[in-house]
């Protein structure tokens, strides 16, 4: 591949994490007018299991010597499922380097892939980012769901009622709660078609590590017999407060548990300062966590689609 004059191809380097940031957050606000990306979550997206920095995500720089674009590719699924993206500074847009970078994404995912299996390749796109979006379709892809972030301000926020009885809302033990957390969420998340027991396990050893992992900011909702039957894990992120999951197991689901842990969860964060908060769910998927956000005073701010393609060789994905 051939870069124009002045610009050049590199690993990131840890040090890079800054600037690797602000390309992101750049997106961000082109987009909606605000960042949804922190230095914290790229540090985090580095430390996923499977994913080696010097060969799976690249940076390119621009003749200031400036990082200007950045893209990597993750094996969700060892040999099978791919998650990637893309991006460039808008300002360096219409010069190729979208395209470039995602040549070296879908070479780098062939290289992987398991060539006895389907595979797959996607990225999300959000619905503000025509430009991006049109790029994806002229290369093979195409929306397959979508995801929506729901947004709410602390400061304008009503009443909302606290767990049924017989249930109470504790903060979360790091040292002894992490196995019946990872129950719930298995419970709670097992008929998702996005989720697999596997993949969970590491999603939520990779949260606690997360940079900005705060303890004092998880709550887990406790039955009579002292038994976890629901959970919410919280971040503070510098301008916001994010919901990364909130799990309730089956027999107490539709009885007010979720509402008393995202009270709490509430609490905890405008005591700590914290304003905002967003969340995300996946559109058709989880219909009753939708309403469960709305519920609570939440509102739908974005929309953003995963945009995904078989590689080269291997069968159609439905």
């Amino acid at each position: 591949m051939e870069l124009p004059t002045g610009y050049r191809l590199r690993s990131p380097r840890p040090r890079d994490a800054v600037e690797v940031a602000a390309v992101v957050t750049a997106h961000d606000i082109a987009d909606f007018g605000e960042p949804d990306f922190t230095e914290d979550d790229l540090l985090d997206d580095w430390e996923r299991p499977r994913f080696e920095l010097d060969r799976d995500a690249w940076v390119i720089v621009g003749p200031t010597g400036r990082i200007v674009g950045y893209a990597f590719v993750w094996a969700v699924e060892p040999g099978r499922e791919f998650e990637s993206d893309a991006f460039v500074f808008p300002e360096y847009a219409g010069r190729g380097l979208g395209g470039q970078l995602l040549d070296l994404v879908e070479t780098r995912a062939r290289e992987l892939a398991d060539p006895e299996r389907g595979a797959e390749l996607g990225l999300y796109a959000s619905s503000a980012n025509t430009g991006k979006r049109d790029l994806l379709t002229r290369r093979g892809f195409a929306p397959l769901h979508t995801r929506l972030r729901l947004t709410i301000d602390l400061g304008r926020l009503e009443s909302i009622e606290g767990p049924p009885t017989g249930v109470v809302t504790r903060v979360f033990d790091p040292d002894s709660d992490v196995e019946a957390v990872r129950s719930v969420m298995q419970e709670a998340f097992a008929d998702l078609a996005r989720f697999s027991r596997r993949r969970l396990d590491e999603w939520l050893a990779l949260r606690v590590r997360h940079p900005a992992f705060d303890p004092a900011l998880w709550r887990v909702a406790v039955d009579e017999t002292g038994s976890i039957i629901g959970a919410i894990l919280v971040y503070d992120v510098g301008g916001t407060g994010y919901v990364s999951n909130l799990g309730v197991r089956r027999a107490w689901q539709r009885r007010g548990v979720g509402q008393g842990l995202l009270a709490a969860a509430f609490a905890a964060l405008r005591d700590q300062g914290q304003m905002r908060v967003v969340v995300e769910v996946a559109f058709g998927d989880s219909e009753g966590a939708r309403r469960l956000y709305e519920s609570v005073g939440m509102r739908v701010a974005e929309h953003h689609d995963w945009f995904a393609k078989a590689l080269a060789g291997w069968p159609e994905l439905g």
